[in-house]
């Protein structure tokens, strides 16, 4: 008898114990500029040569042009020593050549970046742009720097 009111008392307890439920990670548009966005992300976590690879192969020829791949390669060294690896937190903006996301650093920070594609064939990228807050008179009134 003690053993089944102590097997009552235990199922009462578990049924009566907080749960929290695990989000699941958020998931990448099913989009050109998702799709390239996220390829930028898994080689800016995977280092430099990997980011070297993939703007060779997935940058637009006409922003190569106006900004070479070693450049690029220069202001990925600076991003990734400011902020670590990243990750994406959630969409806040999709359309087939734009995406809008908020990525987590290192620090667990949010950072707002934009990633534009080509809007046809080949849908290469054409930028990824980066919105920070800052500080001073512009950030009194809401301003950005890009």
């Amino acid at each position: 008898m003690k053993t089944l009111v102590a097997m009552a008392l235990v199922a009462l307890a578990v049924a009566a114990a907080p749960t929290t439920a695990v989000a699941a990670a958020p998931d990448w548009p099913d989009t050109h500029a998702g799709a390239l966005a996220k390829g930028w992300v898994t080689a800016f976590n995977a280092g430099e040569d990997s980011m070297r690879a993939f703007l060779a192969t997935h940058m637009a020829a006409t922003q190569i042009a106006e900004k070479s791949v070693p450049q690029r390669v220069e202001r990925y060294r600076t991003l990734r020593d400011q902020y670590g690896r990243l990750q994406l937190d959630r969409v806040v903006a999709s359309a087939p050549a734009e995406l809008t996301v908020k990525l987590l650093d290192s620090a667990a920070r949010s950072r707002e970046f934009t990633f534009r594609s080509e809007a046809q064939a080949p849908w290469k990228l054409q930028s990824v742009s980066l919105k920070e807050n800052v500080g001073g008179i512009h950030g009194m009134f809401g301003g950005f720097h890009h």
